[in-house]
This record gives C-alpha cells, structure tokens and sequence, in this order.
C-alpha cells in the first residue's frame, strides 16, 4: 500500500511477511498431519496431486492448489530483485485467488467449518481481504491518472 510510509510501512511488512510464512508453515504442517491422520488418513498422492483425494477430491484439490500457489508466491516474492516487475506483480496478484482456493476449501471440508467462531473468522478475512483490495485497487487508479496527467 503506497499510502503507508516510514516505520509504519517497516511494520507492516514485517507482520505480513510473518503472516505469511507462519500461513504457509501451517499449511504444511497440516497436509503432514493428513498423512498421519487415523480418523481420516490421506496417502501422499492425496495430499501432493490435485484432486487427487478419494474424500471431496474438488474441495481438497483446492486445498493442494491454495498451498502450491502460495509456495510461488513466497518463492517470487524471495527473487523479487531477479523478476521483471510486471511479471511479478502478474505472480503476487494470484495471492487473492490462492487465498480464495484456501478459504473455499476450509469452508467445505474444514472439521471446524460448521463452528460459529470460524464462521466469524471467515467472514471477517474475507471481508478484510475485500475491503484492502477495493483500496489498493482505488489507490492504483489515482496513481496511473496522475501519472497520465504529467505525461500528457
């Protein structure tokens, strides 16, 4: 977000960058507990391969689908300086589908999907998601036009 600068930019780089290697160590952690899993154990086929899963194959190839897309995103994120910058934005845009695919599929085969709390905590991501990406897209717009304004 342009609109942040200074320490307060610092800071919230820091919390996002942890964010998201804290999401995605979690995420990892949680397909390594599938394998593992008595209740509901998913072979490694399952849980690597897209759709792969014989229990809601749609809804758990999101799930492989959010945390590959996620992967990319951070290892991008890491060659940034090495990535052509459209071409990296183009890649980083795709957090907001990844995180969709993540949440969709939660919702749908999460055993805690059904509790009012992670309702709440779905909504309210979702929401949050929205409402940053209507800014930054707002934002974005401002900035091309005055960019469009000095050149013309």
């Amino acid at each position: 977000m342009p609109i942040w600068k200074g320490k307060a930019k610092a800071t919230l780089y820091k919390v996002h960058s942890y964010a998201t290697i804290t999401g995605t160590f979690s995420a990892i952690l949680h397909a390594m507990l599938l394998i593992v899993d008595t209740y509901m154990p998913f072979s490694w086929k399952e849980v690597l391969v897209p759709f792969a899963a014989e229990n809601d194959p749609l809804w758990n190839g999101l799930g492989s689908l959010a945390l590959y897309g996620t992967l990319v995103i951070i290892l991008t994120t890491d060659l940034r300086a090495k990535l052509n910058k459209t071409l990296w934005r183009i890649i980083h845009i795709g957090s907001y589908p990844t995180f969709v695919m993540a949440m969709i599929h939660g919702i749908e085969v999460g055993s805690d999907s059904q509790s009012p709390l992670m309702y709440l905590l779905y909504v309210s991501t979702f929401g949050i998601l929205l409402v940053l990406l209507i800014v930054r897209m707002v934002i974005g717009r401002k900035k091309a036009g005055a960019y469009l304004a000095d050149r013309g």
